[in-house]
């Protein structure tokens, strides 16, 4: 089938305050961005043009006309943030791009996925071939740790506008909630905004997006210590009052803290009341990081003795129990969240294998680590334990990895190579999209086994250098920039090593020679 011309399209939705405003929004302004078409939206229908209807299952018609629906109780698209995205032929030739969403977040993931389907170049929007895609997430909990604080090596720099755009991003890929860091470590001289004004405007512009808003609030303090434990109580009620969405107070039970749980359950007991006059629907979560045997059993007891209802959830993450085991002995009434480490390198929860020193020196905890393959498989076996994770992250050097995740939670045998085949497609364009994916992979492969014994490297720079040649449009991209640094860097290393080993060599055969 030929590819389906999108560039004169127009949008249909019910009225201006439809549940898929937001799609809407997010749709027209990405294809503009990318192509220039400003695509119009109508509350009637057009003739004689392709259309993009939006709509949300509960509307029996839009604009006057019926909204397609299959027949069946358990469909993907009926499902919570589910969506059924299909092509409709009409008379003489058009069609109706259809996005049936089951809500308004339904609607989103599905002009989330179109997006990433388009080819999109200066002038032209294309849809590849027909579609008739109906899909809902398998987990309930996909997002990401984008904590405005000292200790990240990229959200600290951040303006509003810079959250704004890799929030929508990962909407875009299925993301559902990201976390803040409002309250933990010191400020710096990088920060746009003041603390608590960034808080502010991360929880807005999460409850623009329709995205949950969770903090990450550890007790770096003796909660013994009355007048501290206090002044903790007293700083989460400002943050509640300040916020304008919250939906999950995560408390790490360490890292930081050694605080046992004979003092922490009081206060997040306490702290939950607090939460909830301003935030009903807010959960408290408590991971049991870096407690000991003695902790994790007064843990369990506890929820057996009191069945607290204040308690929302627990989180799995680095030196937690097994998620397994955590799983088999949490009550049926409280969820289970990863918090996987796809961030770090070394010493760390998913530390690379087999990783060469040369790479483990001189790139440490935090490069540009796309690891797709790994981190598709690790993902899938942990999660059938949890309702879904958020991940701990301290950049934007992760990015490939926060994709892979996100799309894995919403279907976990969704192809690794389509996951990056649509995130390069919709970065770095359809132009470069398939070689730009091949790139990622390769770079994966950088890392596997002895550096000076992996001639992959240099064919891998090769293959970026090529890139880079044909699309130098994309010098201002940072992704693409991430990307290209990597494999230049790759090789610079392996050649530095083949070099001063042979140095090395040079220079013990002459001490060999002197008596």
């Amino acid at each position: 089938m030929p590819p389906i011309d999108l560039t004169k399209a127009t949008i249909v939705i019910g009225d201006a305050n439809s549940p898929e405003d937001l799609a809407v929004r997010i749709l027209r302004e990405e294809v503009e961005k990318r192509t220039g078409i400003a695509w119009k939206v109508y509350t009637d229908w057009p003739g004689g043009r392709n259309l993009i209807a939006l709509a949300t299952r509960g509307s029996a018609k839009l604009a006057g006309r019926a909204v397609p629906r299959r027949k069946g109780d358990d469909l993907p698209e009926v499902r919570k943030e589910g969506y059924r995205l299909h092509v409709q032929r009409r008379p003489h030739g058009h069609v109706i791009v259809w996005i049936v969403g089951a809500d308004r977040r339904g609607t989103l993931f599905g002009a989330g996925h179109l997006l990433r389907l388009l080819s999109l170049s200066k002038g032209s929007a294309k849809l590849p071939h027909p579609v008739d895609i109906a899909t809902a997430p398998a987990y309930s909990i996909r997002g990401h740790q984008l904590g405005y604080r000292d200790t990240a090596n990229s959200y600290d720099a951040w303006t509003v506008e810079q959250y704004e755009r890799y929030i929508r991003e990962l909407a875009i890929f299925g993301a559902n909630c990201i976390e803040n860091i409002p309250l933990q470590d010191k400020t710096n001289v990088l920060m746009k905004l003041p603390r608590r004004e960034m808080n502010k405007r991360i929880s807005a512009l999460c409850a623009r997006y329709d995205v949950d808003y969770w903090v990450w609030t550890p007790a770096d303090f003796d909660l013994s210590n009355v007048s501290l434990r206090q002044a903790a109580i007293e700083e989460h009620e400002q943050l509640c009052r300040d916020c304008r969405r919250l939906d999950g107070v995560f408390f790490p039970g360490g890292d930081p803290g050694n605080n046992h749980p004979r003092l922490v359950m009081p206060f997040l007991e306490d702290l939950s009341k607090r939460l909830r006059a301003r935030h009903p629907k807010a959960g408290i979560w408590i991971s049991l990081q870096g407690f000991n045997r003695e902790s994790v059993e007064y843990f369990f007891d506890y929820l057996k003795e009191h069945d607290p209802d204040w308690l929302a959830g627990v989180v799995a993450g680095p030196s937690s129990p097994p998620i397994d085991m955590t799983r088999a002995r949490l009550p049926k009434k409280y969820k289970l969240r990863s918090y996987p480490d796809i961030t770090h390198t070394v010493r760390c929860q998913f530390p690379v294998q087999k990783w060469d020193q040369a790479f483990a020196l001189t790139l440490g905890r935090e490069p540009c680590n796309p690891r797709p393959n790994f981190y598709a498989r690790i993902h899938n076996l942990y999660a059938p334990h949890t309702d879904g994770f958020l991940s701990y992250s301290d950049g934007v050097h992760d990015d490939v990895n926060k994709v892979v995740w996100t799309r894995r939670a919403w279907n976990p045998e969704e192809d690794v190579g389509q996951i990056i085949l649509e995130y390069c497609r919709f970065f770095l364009g359809d132009d470069v999209a398939e070689d730009a994916a091949a790139g990622i992979f390769a770079l994966e492969r950088n890392w596997e086994g002895p550096l000076a014994a992996n001639e992959s490297v240099e064919r891998t720079l090769d293959h970026w250098k090529s890139l880079e040649q044909r699309a130098p449009h994309l010098t201002g991209n940072w992704r693409w920039q991430l990307l290209l640094l990597r494999a230049y860097y790759d090789a610079y290393q392996r050649r530095r090593l083949i070099h001063e080993r042979q140095l090395e060599r040079e220079a013990m055969k002459a001490l060999a020679k002197v008596d």
